[in-house]
C-alpha cells in the first residue's frame, strides 16, 4: 500500500513533454535565467519564432521537456536537438540545452538526467553540451550526472559576442 506523499504539493516538480501552450512559460524562464545571455537577449520575436519551431518540431529523438512545480508554473525546460546537419549523423549527436528558472542543482539534475534517460533509448550516441564557464551551478549539475569536459570554446570579441564556454560530451550507453 502506497502512503501519501510528504512532499507537499507546492514544491513537488514534474517533467513532462512540453507544447505550444507552454511557450509563455519557456519564454519567462528565458528572461529569468538572461544573465547567461550577456546581456545579448535576442529580440522577444526571434525567441519567440526559435521556441516556437522548437516546440512544433519534435520528434522520437529530439524533445522539449518542461519542469513544473506544483501549482502548474514553468520552472525550467530541457531541449535536445540535432547536433549535426549531416543526414548520415542527424540522429547520432544531439546538443543538450537546460535552463532553469530558479537556481537548483535538484532541479537541473533531474532535467540532464531525463533527458540522458531519453537518449539511451534512441539511436543517439553522444549528446553535447555547451556552458559559460562562469555558470558554475551548471557545470556541477553536467558533471554530477556524467558528462566529460572535451573542451574550452574562447570567448567571440565581435559581435555578436560570446562568453567564454566549456563544452561536454555525454556518451550515450543503450
Amino acid at each position: 500500500m502506497l502512503g501519501t506523499s510528504t512532499i507537499p504539493p507546492a514544491s513537488r516538480l514534474l517533467i513532462r513533454q512540453g507544447g505550444v501552450s507552454d511557450l509563455a512559460g519557456v519564454l519567462r524562464v528565458c528572461e529569468a535565467h538572461a544573465e547567461y545571455w550577456d546581456g545579448q537577449l535576442p529580440s522577444e520575436m526571434r525567441l519567440n519564432e526559435f521556441f516556437d519551431r522548437a516546440l512544433r518540431s519534435q520528434d522520437d529523438v529530439f524533445q522539449f521537456w518542461i519542469a513544473e512545480n506544483g501549482q502548474g508554473s514553468v520552472v525550467g525546460w530541457e531541449m535536445l536537438s540535432s547536433a549535426s546537419t549531416d543526414p548520415a549523423n542527424r540522429r547520432l549527436k544531439a546538443e543538450a540545452t537546460t535552463c532553469l528558472g530558479q537556481q537548483s542543482s535538484g532541479l537541473g539534475r533531474m532535467l540532464a538526467m531525463h533527458a540522458i534517460r531519453h537518449a539511451a533509448r534512441t539511436p543517439l550516441q553522444y549528446v553535447f553540451a555547451r556552458v559559460p564557464t562562469r555558470n558554475t551551478l551548471m557545470i556541477s549539475v553536467l558533471e554530477a550526472v556524467g558528462y566529460q569536459e572535451v573542451g574550452l570554446i574562447p570567448a567571440a570579441t565581435k559581435p555578436p559576442t560570446r562568453p567564454e564556454q566549456l563544452e561536454f560530451v555525454y556518451l550515450v550507453e543503450q
